[in-house]
């Protein structure tokens, strides 16, 4: 089982990353163009957010039930945090990334609330903008960004 969803969390990855990338340009041109909020950008930002929750799910059964290296971890964790490899499956990724899950739905959210277009664009690109810096910053940590080292 484990094999299955981490081939499936790694693919996810780039159509998360293709979409963020995708938002962030809409929502840079939109915010500096000052452009309408459009149909296309609730839809690209939809998608994104269910991306995102998908990788999240799709990581959370892997930490929890099927990971032998989250597994062996939690088993003696005192020696796991002195493991550069270990730490990083075991408390940096997981920290990181449920950080850029909740910046990519608060993006969301508030651009939802805002009161005029160049707003939304303005809020989307922000808070979508840091997810994808802790994103990229912590899969090119481990090589993980455009390789399939895993865990």
């Amino acid at each position: 089982m484990h094999p299955f969803l981490q081939t499936l969390h790694s693919y996810n990855r780039y159509l998360l990353l293709a979409a963020l990338i995708f938002v962030l340009i809409r929502a840079y041109t939109g915010w500096l163009n000052r452009k309408p909020y459009e149909k296309l950008d609730n839809t690209a930002s939809a998608a994104l957010l269910g991306l995102t929750h998908l990788q999240l799910v799709l990581g959370l059964v892997m930490y929890a039930f099927t990971s032998q290296l989250t597994k062996s971890a939690f088993e003696n964790f005192g020696m796991a945090m002195k493991d550069p490899n270990a730490r990083y499956w075991a408390v940096e990724h997981i920290t990181a990334m449920l950080i850029a899950v909740v910046l990519i739905q608060l993006g969301r959210t508030f651009s939802k609330k805002a009161a005029n277009d160049t707003d939304k664009h303005k809020k989307s690109a922000i808070y979508t903008t840091i997810a994808l810096l802790i994103i990229v910053g912590t899969l090119a940590q481990k090589g993980l960004l455009f390789g399939t080292n895993q865990g």
